[in-house]
């Protein structure tokens, strides 16, 4: 219960910083939040789109909630200009119960970013034992 209160906190500070940085500029880059949990991993991304075709900032958080000897994992899903979903690479938490790695990366896709969801999973090696999808989420300047 502790964890999804952080959870949330995360969420609503990173929505609250959205809708302050979206509303002072009309060409400010814009920026939407994911998050999904499944049993025995949580996952949030904040996604900072710079155009159509750019997310700018993507930074992601992985969360393993159960001492089971599985990993959580988490990625990226886009869906182009032209409906087509893209998957993106895997980030893999291996350091057990309790870790929160994070990483910072950007993206660019020629063919435009449309839509963004998080797909978050426990596995082990290259076996994926469940997973769950956020909802999709619109790129502002799509």
């Amino acid at each position: 219960m502790r964890l999804r209160s952080k959870s949330m906190l995360f969420v609503a500070a990173s929505v609250a910083f959205l809708s302050a940085t979206t509303i002072t500029s009309a060409s400010a880059a814009t920026g939407v939040v994911l998050s999904a949990e499944t049993t025995g991993a949580f996952g949030d991304a904040y996604v900072t789109f710079a155009s159509r075709t750019y997310a700018s900032k993507i930074e992601f958080r992985s969360v393993d909630t159960l001492a089971d000897g599985h990993h959580a994992r988490l990625r990226l899903i886009t869906k182009r200009s032209n409906g087509v979903q893209a998957t993106w690479p895997w980030r893999i938490n291996y350091g057990g119960k309790g870790a929160q790695p994070e990483w910072t990366t950007s993206l660019t896709d020629k063919e435009g970013i449309a839509e963004v969801r998080l797909q978050v999973c426990r596995g082990e090696g290259d076996a994926l034992i469940n997973c769950v999808y956020s909802g999709w989420r619109s790129n502002g300047l799509a």
